[in-house]
């Protein structure tokens, strides 16, 4: 089914932003409704996730502090990194290492994300989201300034409901 969604930024730094996609007619982007739902049940594995972002935003987006996730195609990746352990895992994009684009995720009881149906769910949303990202950065109607995305923010992909 088709999904219209918006890029939304949540966080303008000076080495890393924070975006996260909100879908067309929900209330809240994909990672409010993360930490909505996983705040009061799992709080230090929340604080921590908060606490890594913070650090890559004062130092960047460095590949060690997230978990390689999706394909070697894609730039889907989840925190926390494995200096941590934790069974929630939040998926994001990092683009360009001055953009993550964050999205939903939840508690990881499988081996793998593909093996659980939300988690699976979050990575695909992602890995579509990617992939019209790239498009877009292609024929140049999306591009990277510094920490800020320019141009169309939403577009619409197709997801399973």
């Amino acid at each position: 089914m088709k999904h219209n969604l918006l890029i939304e930024l949540l966080e303008d730094g000076s080495k890393v932003s924070l975006y996260s996609p909100r879908f067309e007619g929900e209330e809240y982007t994909e990672f409010e409704k993360f930490l909505i739902r996983y705040k009061d049940e799992y709080p230090k594995e929340v604080a921590q996730i908060v606490y890594r972002l913070d650090i890559i935003k004062r130092d960047g987006a460095e590949d060690r502090h997230f978990r390689y996730e999706g394909t070697k195609r894609d730039r889907v990746m989840a925190l926390p990194s494995h200096l941590e352990t934790s069974s929630l895992r939040l998926y994001l994009l990092n683009v360009q290492s001055k953009i993550l684009i964050l999205g939903n995720g939840g508690i990881k009881n499988s081996t793998t994300y593909q093996e659980d149906e939300h988690l699976n769910k979050c990575v695909n949303t992602l890995q579509k989201i990617d992939i019209q990202i790239k498009r877009m950065e292609r024929q140049n109607i999306l591009t990277v300034s510094g920490t800020i995305l320019l141009g169309q923010l939403s577009f619409v992909i197709d997801i399973e409901d």
